[in-house]
């Protein structure tokens, strides 16, 4: 009786230290809940200010910029000043009653300039407007592509590992599109190439990029006329989740020849 007491004693020990580091073992989160997690912290995220570097793919070279900004996301107001060798611009929106950015070039003439956000004044060497800086853009492109992929996160995302990076502690996740190609397109009455890329949330730099022998700017489409553009925003995604507020602080796109954009948040705060 002795040895079978002891037996069952030493059975229920083991069982009790097993469930003591199931509880305390720290439970490792499956890429759809992290990729959630993100898209819910986006969501959250209306005010914000960070400093923002850019690296875009323009005619087979990477240009790249960095800015302090201030933003609100709802209703989106945005102030950005450039740093660097071609610091001390300013652009404001929001601010005044009407749809313009307010530009202060900080240089000679000393002209403050009201232009269309859309404008090539702003776009020049760029492939976005103001409106897609933050996060928010980045929520709806990785909102749109889990519809593409039924939320089959499993199959075509993969959580990378813990990296740490701009002295943050991140995990870093990638997605693919293994599908990613150019598709025929035929432009209805009055839309460009921005309308286009708005609706079906992709990129119209690429579009313009890829139709560059018949399409001169985002705007140069007639009605009926067949241009190409990608079935999805990218071929894969890599990004950084800041564990401390799970915001996408490091991001880079590719498409079918390489890296195509790359953004990188830094020094985000979120004021209370």
């Amino acid at each position: 009786m002795k040895v079978v007491g002891v037996f069952v004693g030493f059975i229920i020990l083991v069982a009790s230290l097993f469930l003591f580091e199931s509880a305390y073992k720290p439970q490792t989160m499956e890429v759809g809940e992290v990729i959630k997690k993100t898209l819910d912290s986006v969501q959250a995220a209306k005010v914000l200010t960070f400093t923002f570097t850019r690296f875009e793919r323009i005619n087979g070279k990477m240009a790249t910029s960095s800015s302090a900004i201030k933003l609100e996301t709802r209703p989106f107001k945005l102030y950005l000043k450039t740093l660097g060798a071609d610091g001390g611009k300013e652009v404001a929106y929001g601010v005044e009653k009407h749809n313009k950015a307010v530009v202060s070039p900080n240089a000679f003439p000393y002209v403050t300039l009201y232009l269309d956000p859309y404008s090539s004044l702003l776009r020049e060497n760029q492939h976005h407007t103001i409106f897609e800086i933050g996060f928010t853009y980045f929520a709806r492109i990785m909102a749109a592509y889990s519809l593409k992929i039924a939320n089959k996160h499993k199959e075509f995302c993969a959580i990378d590992g813990d990296v740490e990076w701009g002295g943050r502690k991140c995990i870093s996740v990638t997605c693919n599109y293994p599908s990613f190609a150019y598709v025929k397109y035929t432009a209805k009455k009055d839309e460009t190439l921005t309308t286009i890329a708005n609706r079906l949330l992709l990129s119209d730099y690429m579009m313009l990029e890829k139709n560059s022998e018949n399409v001169s700017y985002y705007d140069d489409v007639d009605e009926n006329e067949e241009i190409l553009i990608p079935n999805s925003y990218c071929k894969k995604i890599t990004f950084y989740v800041d564990k401390a507020n799970y915001l996408p602080i490091r991001q880079m796109i590719y498409d079918d020849q390489g890296l195509f954009e790359e953004y990188h948040y830094l020094n985000v705060v979120k004021p209370k």
